[in-house]
């Protein structure tokens, strides 16, 4: 089946986007998993995860129909080896985030922040995004 979405809003708190997405008549929708030009994250707590998927329940949406996108700074290609230390936590909180929440899938914009590239690492000017999809299954 085909889903049809957009970016939502998940201002005032996660458990938001559903209902901002529903409203819209979206079948699907994408939000970012935290501030999206920030490093650090507010940990995510049981009661927020709770509400989120109960109003993703309520709004009819199911984990094929969520695509959480993850932090416009992250750069698993980065030159630096501070930035892809901080890259590669970020990306790791991030996947953990949207397991959390109940999430399949996940979107990526790589090498958003960098353009320089070195031979030994994947190249940072690509504008091409990724998805993470899980193995896991979801009831």
């Amino acid at each position: 089946m085909k889903y049809f979405g957009a970016h939502v809003s998940a201002s005032g708190g996660v458990d938001n986007a559903p209902r901002n997405a529903s409203e819209t008549g979206a079948t699907a929708f994408a939000l970012f998993t935290k501030n999206q030009r920030q490093w650090h994250a507010a940990p995510l707590h049981a009661a927020q995860i709770a509400a989120f998927r109960e109003a993703c329940a309520l709004a009819g949406y199911g984990p094929a129909q969520i695509l959480p996108h993850d932090s416009y700074l992250i750069n698993l290609g980065h030159p630096d080896d501070e930035g892809l230390a901080k890259s590669r936590a970020a990306f790791q909180d991030e996947m953990a985030r949207c397991e959390r929440w109940g999430s399949t899938a996940s979107t990526s914009t790589p090498a958003a922040t960098s353009t320089a590239s070195r031979p030994r690492r994947a190249s940072t000017a690509s504008p091409r995004r990724s998805t993470w999809r899980s193995n896991a299954r979801r009831a």
